[in-house]
């Protein structure tokens, strides 16, 4: 009984929030000028050990569209590759790369140092492990020929390989974009992550990049709004890698969500405030719930499924079977939800309240995450064996909040200057 009824609270909350993000969905994004905006820009590329990318990075920077001058700045963190060395050997070949080599102080100083050397306003900030489309640059500046707007991110995609794991990140990034592109409606954009633009300027006047968070890209979102600029999103994609293990993945997102809650701690006067309520009520509070979520429902839906299995298998002496098989292959991919529908339809399985607004929640996440595939990926095969499959990598997500949320309680602990997780 109580686990019915914690559920119901679960749903009834997932309800409100999916409702939000679809009606914010079907909102018309903000007008920015018409006329078309191409500033000289700097491209400033912080890398520390990236030897494997900084070349494929440089080229397509190089090889983008833009009518304008652009410079390129690489800032070498200290790194202890070759990586200082592939990007000399591309500045000696191209006028336009310029080389900056700076001690070990992590990514934040690696930007400050790079907005230092940069002579033009529009800054645009580019991992060194992730490439831009063709037309990125000409896209990403737009939304700055309003000079209340101080950034712009970008729709970033994961770059695929062989390995099912980057097939779900993939999808998965296509989720975040969506979810960025609601953040905006609401005017409660709050991230930039690893390729966006910016105006020297408005870094400058916050004192630029913090550095005393693993996530500097969300914190200086806060600094730019307390300093009365707007974040916008523009269309311009980019590619990033993104770690092809487990152990990789889950270092990363723990960092992710450990970032999240100490930037929020650090600026929680944003929450619930007046002065800034696409934030304060809006993108803040809807990450928070997913903490509280993971600690609810994770061990509700784990508890579902071992005592389905015990009661329905293990207590007859059934271990494993094709009918073991089935159980868990419908609980953990989307036909599972597919045929509960049609059973419910046809009359096999009582319509109850729990099992209503369970379908419910079902279709409006379905619905947003095909708008976010359609709208910022692509439907391929790749997304498709994602899609069927994205349910066991949702709960290893819930999981990876319960280890970052413990760890940000309990250990005290400095993170490395650089942790790219690959």
């Amino acid at each position: 009984m109580l686990v019915e009824i914690l559920l119901t609270l679960i749903t009834l909350v997932l309800i409100i929030i999916y409702s939000s993000w679809i009606l914010l969905i079907v909102l018309p994004r903000k007008k920015g000028l018409r006329k078309k905006f191409f500033p000289p820009i700097s491209v400033v590329i912080p890398a520390h050990n990236e030897e494997e990318n900084i070349e494929a990075t440089l080229e397509s920077v190089l090889n983008a569209e833009y009518p304008n001058e652009k410079e390129v700045i690489v800032v070498d963190d200290g790194s202890k590759d070759r990586t200082a060395e592939i990007a000399k050997k591309i500045a000696r070949k191209n006028p336009m790369v310029k080389l900056i080599k700076g001690r070990h102080q992590g990514k934040a100083k690696a930007l400050n140092l790079g907005l230092k050397i940069a002579k033009n306003e529009i800054i645009v900030a580019l991992d060194a492990d992730t490439k831009i489309e063709r037309d990125a640059l000409m896209k990403i500046v737009q939304p700055l020929g309003e000079k209340k707007v101080g950034a712009v991110a970008s729709v970033l995609r994961a770059q695929r390989s062989r390995k099912f794991l980057t097939w779900l990140q993939a999808f998965d990034y296509a989720i975040i974009s969506g979810w960025k592109s609601i953040c905006e409606k609401a005017n409660g954009l709050c991230i930039l992550p690893g390729f966006c633009a910016f105006r020297k300027s408005a870094i400058e006047k916050i004192g630029g990049f913090k550095g005393d968070t693993p996530v500097e890209d969300y914190d200086i979102c806060f600094y730019l709004r307390k300093a009365g600029f707007e974040i916008r999103m523009a269309d311009a994609v980019a590619y990033t890698r993104v770690p092809e293990t487990i152990r990789g993945w889950l270092r990363q997102r723990v960092r992710w969500i450990r970032g999240t809650l100490q930037v929020v701690r650090k600026h929680y006067k944003f929450l619930f405030s007046r002065k800034h309520i696409g934030v304060g009520f809006f993108s803040v509070p809807t990450q928070l719930y997913w903490y509280f979520h993971s600690f609810l429902y994770l061990p509700l839906v784990l508890y579902q499924i071992l005592s389905g299995y015990f009661n329905y298998f293990l207590a007859y002496g059934n271990v494993i079977s094709l009918e073991v098989f089935k159980y868990f292959f419908n609980w953990f991919t989307v036909f599972g939800m597919v045929e509960l529908i049609y059973k419910t339809m046809i009359g096999a399985y009582a319509l109850t309240p729990l099992l209503l607004l369970t379908i419910v929640v079902f279709i409006l996440s379905l619905s947003f995450n095909f708008y976010s595939l359609f709208r910022f990926s692509e439907f391929n095969i790749y997304n498709l064996i994602a899609f069927i499959f994205f349910f066991p990598y949702v709960l290893i997500i819930l999981f990876a909040y319960w280890i970052g949320t413990l760890l940000e309680f309990y250990e005290r602990r400095n993170f490395s200057k650089w942790e790219k997780c690959k």
